[in-house]
């Protein structure tokens, strides 16, 4: 998959990825030996934000790689870093900011290698991984895909799959529109999304069902958006979210423009005037063998 987001969108919903996310992976890996002692693999990573969250949590992998084909993001992630990590910690890095060391005093804490690559393509040849981690990107995929994915799962080496979208959003007050809206936008979440046919919100049943016939065990835990409008940032992102709502449905077959219009146009005058809250709903899931 080649298909680039946009950065400005990816940037502006990283607060509320940081926010939302789960502790499932922290209380898996309170179960397994010393994250120091292991390596993670991150798959469409973006600028970054998990390994963000995992430096923010004091998870601390020996390595982590990750990789993802747009470059501009990649270039994005020692930024994200520095935005976290703490004051008795420092990044060393190459001119391109595409390896990077962590440490503390003189002390080597995690390495971070940043690749430029199609993850479907992806290779990690005679690699040792012990977590495979996917953000924000369940969704997107198709039942080949999926299917292919399930394949990573080793005895030591779990897939982790967060801010998967689950097909709810509530606004608070709703309206008679909101329904309408939402169900079209999940019609066009299984769309082509550069992975084949997208399952969208049931990307979730889908893999949990083959990864209980495959004997794995799949954990989920809630991880939503939750947006009270209470800050000009929270205007900014919510009013974001409903414009690249209305575009994204605007050359929908059967979408009644007008609705749409109408809709956008309620939700805008809410949101500016702070009368209104978003829940968009995500989860986390580990899958690991039994």
């Amino acid at each position: 998959m080649d298909n680039k987001f946009s950065p400005s969108w990816i940037e502006m919903r990283q607060a509320y990825d940081m926010q939302a996310r789960s502790g499932l992976l922290i209380e898996y890996l309170s179960t397994v030996s010393k994250t120091q002692k292991i390596n993670l693999l991150d798959l469409y990573c973006g600028s970054g934000s998990f390994l963000a969250w995992l430096i923010k949590n004091n998870i601390n992998y020996k390595k982590y790689v990750l990789v993802d084909y747009d470059t501009k993001l990649l270039k994005k992630i020692k930024k994200n870093i520095r935005s976290v990590i703490k004051p008795s910690h420092k990044i060393r890095s190459n001119t391109n900011n595409l390896d990077l060391i962590i440490k503390k005093n003189e002390d080597t804490v995690s390495k971070v290698e940043i690749k430029k690559n199609d993850c479907n393509k992806y290779k990690h040849n005679n690699d040792k991984y012990h977590l495979i981690s996917f953000s924000a990107v369940l969704d997107l995929m198709s039942k080949s895909t999926i299917n292919n994915l399930l394949k990573k799962v080793q005895s030591d080496c779990p897939l982790y799959l967060s801010l998967c979208f689950n097909g709810k959003v509530k606004w608070t007050p709703s309206n008679t529109m909101d329904k309408y809206i939402l169900s079209f936008f999940n019609n066009h979440q299984r769309s082509d999304k550069g992975f084949g046919l997208a399952l969208g919100s049931k990307s979730i049943e889908y893999i949990s069902n083959k990864a209980n016939k495959a004997d794995l065990t799949v954990t989920i835990k809630n991880s939503p958006w939750v947006i009270k409008n209470l800050s000009e940032k929270d205007k900014i992102f919510m009013k974001r979210y409903i414009l690249d709502t209305k575009k994204s449905l605007f050359h929908m077959e059967g979408i009644d423009r007008n609705i749409l219009k109408l809709w956008h146009e309620q939700k805008k005058y809410e949101i500016e005037n702070k009368k209104i809250s978003l829940y968009v709903g995500h989860n986390d899931i580990l899958i690991q063998q039994k």
